[in-house]
């Protein structure tokens, strides 16, 4: 098994073995690495690109990405940055950049992709996708096809910033068996930070930020837009998300979904994280007709949950009443082992608990007990929807019981 290390300073001509000889890109990581292998990233630097890594042999023997040196956590990034000279006018107040050609921008130019989730300008995020160029209408609207990013401004972009970048549909780290991740930070994709299908998968100190909305082709609602910062598809086992942060993901921080499952989602751990600014912190959902499947031994634990719902994404959300920290949609599968405990949830923007159909359809197995709640005095702790008074006030008499609610008139972090 080799360790290869990747700096800002390298050269792909190198072997990577070394600090003195390490890789410059991404790409070359992606085309040398093999199963057991260690890539190492130079902490204080930026790297652009989507890193896949192969399986690792074992369990005890995974393929595994982490930091060295000294500093802050290396970032991975999927942006693409605007060059100043890139932009042409099309109408008044509306001007395109070619997202296809690498000339016109740096940053991630080996994959190319024209879903852009969001611009983000000066450090400040814009979110308004439009799904037609006739709708550009208001400052950093933005709008693309397949070839081109159009944004609506009151002169040229390059004019008003030298620090334009595009989050577009390219995530940043496939899941695989097999597979230790440590010390990174993601950003700045429209897609996911990490998802996919695995099993045995430690995922330890790392941060997501600034992930999601593109659009999710092929969703049966128009223009449904998407990303979470690390996705457990269906038939995932075996998963650890310990000791991160999220914050600024479209839709959810971790979510365990998918269909059709064929096998459970077994002893998947997410703990001791923190999550701020997302539109949701922790989601299941599950389709499939295999009997004796669905979630096994699953826990959310001591993770700090605050103020779901106000991130930059509820500005575009068509359907904005589920702003929460837990989200339940439907539940296809028979077993729903989850327990959800020992955490601190703060200031929801509509509620703590969040259940398509309201919360008669609550899985019996998915267990909230032991966590504090903060939240503004009058705010709903659940979804009520169609649930009658009776069972609906049976719900929250429970969750007050097994839980410590706090409520607030005034609250200030």
């Amino acid at each position: 098994m080799s360790t290869y290390y990747v700096s800002q300073n390298g050269n792909d001509a190198h072997d990577g073995l070394s600090p003195e000889k390490a890789f410059l890109t991404i790409q070359k990581v992606r085309e040398t690495l093999q199963g057991g292998d260690t890539v190492l990233l130079r902490c204080g630097d930026t790297f652009f690109g989507q890193l896949k890594i192969p399986s690792g042999p074992s369990p005890e023997q995974p393929t595994c990405v982490g930091s060295y040196g000294e500093g802050k956590k290396p970032e991975l990034s999927q942006y693409k940055i605007a060059l100043p000279d890139a932009w042409e006018k099309v109408s008044d107040k509306v001007y395109k950049l070619d997202l296809t050609d690498t000339a016109k921008f740096t940053g991630n130019v080996t994959e190319i992709n024209t879903n852009v989730g969001f611009i983000k300008v000066s450090n400040k995020i814009y979110p308004h996708k439009r799904f037609t160029l006739e709708d550009l209408g208001a400052e950093w609207d933005f709008y693309n096809d397949d070839r081109y990013v159009y944004v609506y401004t009151e002169k040229n972009p390059s004019e008003l910033s030298d620090d334009i970048r595009f989050a577009c549909q390219i995530g940043c780290l496939p899941f695989t068996n097999n597979m230790k991740v440590e010390n990174i930070v993601f950003r700045g994709t429209g897609a996911h930070g990490i998802n996919g299908v695995a099993n045995s998968a430690l995922i330890y100190n790392c941060e997501f930020h600034e992930i999601g909305g593109s659009q999710l082709h092929g969703f049966p609602t128009p223009n449904t837009r998407y990303g979470n910062g690390v996705e457990c598809w269906a038939n995932s086992a075996n998963i650890t998300v310990d000791h991160c942060k999220f914050s600024g993901i479209y839709d959810v921080a971790i979510t365990m979904q998918g269909r059709p499952v064929k096998t459970s989602w077994t002893n998947m751990h997410f703990t001791n994280n923190i999550m701020w600014n997302n539109q949701h912190c922790f989601e299941i959902w599950s389709a499939g007709d295999v009997p004796d499947t669905g979630f096994v031994d699953c826990h959310f634990e001591n993770n700090l949950c605050i103020e779901s719902g106000y991130g930059w994404s509820y500005a575009v959300r068509p359907d904005k009443t589920a702003s929460t920290h837990l989200l339940l949609y439907g539940i296809g599968c028979p077993l729903c082992d989850i327990t959800v405990t020992g955490n601190t949830f703060v200031n929801a923007r509509n509620m703590t608990v969040f259940k398509a159909g309201g919360v008669c359809q609550m899985p019996k197995g998915y267990k909230i007990f032991g966590n504090t709640i903060i939240c503004p005095e009058g705010q709903a702790l659940a979804w009520k929807d169609k649930t009658s008074d009776e069972e609906f006030d049976a719900y929250i008499k429970k969750l007050e019981e097994d839980n410590t609610v706090y409520r607030h008139t005034v609250f200030t972090l």
